[in-house]
């Protein structure tokens, strides 16, 4: 990771009484690991701490979280307060109006380089492998030792992020000791699998063996694409299990990218992208608007199902190398 000077964040946190902690809507465990840990270490040095997400709560592995979270920012804190937005590339993303953000000045902390420039002062950082890293750098720098409970949820958020280390890139020995330390601290890796892979109904069985069936390859099997939508989590619920899903499909032979078309009931498409090629779908994302990880990203796309495929199909046919 690179070696900027995160003491100005530091000095701003510290010097303030209230600080209120935003991430992204449709939160996962990075955003909300990251939230949770630096507010723990935040309430460590006397600090009042506002934990916000707009929800929805969708992924069971964060469901224990949910009642330390308000789905609302704290209105009668403008001059007083400063805010603090992690794991998000623009404010659109965290699912709050602008105009509910009270007078305060903004901290930015992300490991998506994706997004327009926004807030007093910005900590980016796209060789980090998630957001709960760039957070236990901060903490650490601190001089502060890391409580069991910080580095379990930033362990969660890790383990969410690489995909429990399937998804770090060479010459990233770094991050893996930064995981000792957390492991140090009191992380269970048994505990976060089971929270990531365990607990699922059976709704979201059937909702992952509907999608598998739909599964289509293209461009001479190199891509596969399938979908979901609204009549299937009306019959079967919302949970997800996209991360078993993406392996599905990944490990098919040939296959090099693989897409999942949510399609909602109001004109758009929620897409999700994974590659595990040289492949650049954080780039894809961006042309819709949306964007993530080189290798993991997401966006909206204005349509139905098959418009959002034709459009998909059209820009891969100018990336795809032969």
């Amino acid at each position: 990771m690179n070696s900027p000077d995160i003491a100005p964040i530091l000095g701003a946190l510290l010097q303030h009484t209230d600080i209120i902690i935003l991430g992204h809507e449709d939160p996962d465990a990075d955003c909300l690991g990251s939230q949770k840990a630096l507010g723990l270490w935040l309430q460590h040095h006397g600090k009042t701490v506002h934990l916000c997400s707009a929800g929805p709560w969708r992924r069971p592995e964060i469901l224990p979280w949910q009642g330390d979270f308000s789905n609302q920012i704290p209105q009668a804190l403008a001059g007083k307060a400063i805010t603090v937005i992690l794991d998000c590339s623009s404010y659109e993303r965290t699912g709050f109006p602008e105009s509910s953000l009270p007078d305060t000045s903004m901290v930015v902390i992300d490991h998506h380089a994706s997004g327009q420039p926004f807030g007093d002062l910005r900590w980016i950082e796209p060789t980090s492998p998630s957001t709960t890293m760039m957070v236990q750098r901060l903490i650490e720098a601190s001089g502060d030792a890391l409580s069991p409970e910080m580095a379990e949820a930033l362990f969660l958020g890790f383990c969410t992020d690489t995909g429990f280390f399937r998804h770090l890139e060479p010459h990233h020995g770094w991050s893996l000791e930064a995981v000792a330390r957390l492991l140090d601290a009191g992380a269970s890796p048994p505990e976060a699998f089971r929270a990531i892979n365990g607990g699922r109904s059976l709704g979201s069985r059937k909702l992952l063996g509907r999608a598998l069936d739909r599964i289509e390859l293209y461009f001479d099997g190199r891509v596969a694409i399938t979908w979901e939508n609204w009549k299937d989590w009306k019959e079967v619920g919302t949970e997800r299990d996209s991360d078993k899903l993406y392996q599905s499909m990944l490990g098919i032979q040939g296959v090099e990218a693989a897409f999942l078309i949510r399609e909602q009931n109001d004109g758009q498409c929620l897409v999700g992208l994974r590659s595990v090629t040289d492949l650049d779908v954080a780039e894809i994302a961006r042309f819709f608007g949306g964007g993530g990880h080189k290798k993991a990203s997401g966006c909206m796309i204005s349509g139905d199902l098959n418009d959002a495929i034709e459009h998909l199909t059209q820009i891969l046919a100018t990336r795809l190398k032969a």
